[in-house]
């Protein structure tokens, strides 16, 4: 059920499908992986379908186990030269967090993308002046949905969860909300369909950023 805007003292934002379209360049690493290896490249489409959970958990899916460690290896070194490349930062999210700035509402990314990585893109895109924070893997020994990593999101925006809203792309979202009794608002903009975060629990379900902000207005 969709909560009363007021009641929304902070949003945390997922990154990848949520704040930025960033798949051309995660599919470039996986591909890259693979063809070293000798294995099939993934498409973009099934790509789109895997990623949410972080690279260890995705590059199993077009790797063979006894590969895996070496498709992690060679992943990560592309992703390192790549990651600022081929970001688009999805319509809407400019000014849903200006507008949180404005609103006094606390903002976080909370991400299964390396923190590093993820400040670095903010920064590129000019976005990390709009955040107050920006957890990601690494940071903590953790990744969503597990759940001592959303009580250490909780704990870093120091707000009492019901007053947190979760925005993300995926069931990965919606679990990391769950955890801790955080809302979760999601858009379809990623991996998944309306119909998948509905059926995932999803407090509400929104086309994109845009509306999130009329939301936020209303």
């Amino acid at each position: 059920m969709l909560p009363d805007a007021k009641e929304i003292k902070g949003l945390l934002f997922d990154m990848d499908g949520t704040l930025i379209d960033h798949l051309a360049t995660l599919t470039r690493c996986f591909q890259l992986a693979c063809s070293e290896l000798g294995y099939p490249e993934p498409s973009l489409d099934r790509v789109k379908r895997t990623i949410g959970g972080s690279m260890p958990i995705t590059i199993q899916k077009f790797l063979p186990p006894e590969k895996v460690e070496d498709g992690k290896r060679i992943w990560t070194d592309a992703f390192e030269r790549f990651h600022l490349e081929g970001v688009v930062v999805l319509p809407g999210a400019e000014r849903l967090l200006n507008l949180c700035r404005q609103t006094g509402r606390k903002t976080g990314v909370f991400t299964n993308k390396t923190g590093r990585h993820t400040r670095a893109i903010l920064e590129n895109e000019n976005l990390l002046g709009l955040v107050d924070f920006a957890l990601g893997a690494e940071d903590t020994p953790y990744r969503k949905p597990q759940p001592e990593y959303s009580q250490a999101v909780i704990e870093t925006i120091a707000l009492p969860a019901p007053q947190v809203a979760m925005v993300g792309d995926s069931p990965f979202d919606i679990q990391a909300a769950q955890a801790v009794g955080m809302r979760s608002l999601c858009v379809t903009t990623g991996s998944h369909t309306r119909q998948e975060l509905q059926e995932a629990g999803a407090d509400q379900v929104f086309e994109t950023m845009e509306q999130i902000a009329d939301w936020l207005e209303s």
